[in-house]
């Protein structure tokens, strides 16, 4: 657990330098993420997983959502903010709910699925933010 925990710092300090850049609109930006610890699911079936954030003090526009998928030895930006396999995943909103949508489950999709979303209008640190993620288990 703690290489996870080391790898989501890691993670967070990317996230940051991706989305970082414009001047701060709201300077006191603050978001709070939230993701279910685990999930199960059939091969024989598509998954969504779904997450939810909360901010205050941000602009009105709309954050960036963004999935990552962390395997065993590594990690893939699923959807950043552009999902990189549009048959596989979708990434559906809804206000603050968000869900990431799997297709085609083989057991090869078992892994830690981290959602992040980002006010990128903000400079404040705290207007970027991921969840703790979702242990997805996938059964054949």
């Amino acid at each position: 657990m703690a290489s996870f925990n080391k790898f989501k710092n890691i993670l967070m300090l990317a996230f940051d330098w991706i989305l970082y850049g414009a001047a701060g609109v709201a300077g006191h930006c603050r978001v709070t993420v939230a993701q279910p610890r685990f999930q199960q699911a059939d091969s024989s079936m598509n998954v969504s997983l779904p997450c939810s954030f909360s901010a205050s003090g941000c602009s009105s526009s709309q954050p960036e959502v963004l999935w990552f998928r962390f395997l065993t030895n590594t990690h893939q930006g699923l959807c950043t903010p552009g999902c990189t396999d549009h048959q596989k995943y979708k990434v559906h909103s809804s206000g603050n709910n968000i869900l990431l949508q799997i297709k085609d489950l083989t057991e090869d999709d078992s892994a830690v699925y981290i959602c992040g979303i980002a006010f990128s209008d903000s400079e404040s640190p705290l207007s970027k933010q991921t969840g703790d993620g979702t242990v997805l288990t996938v059964t054949g």
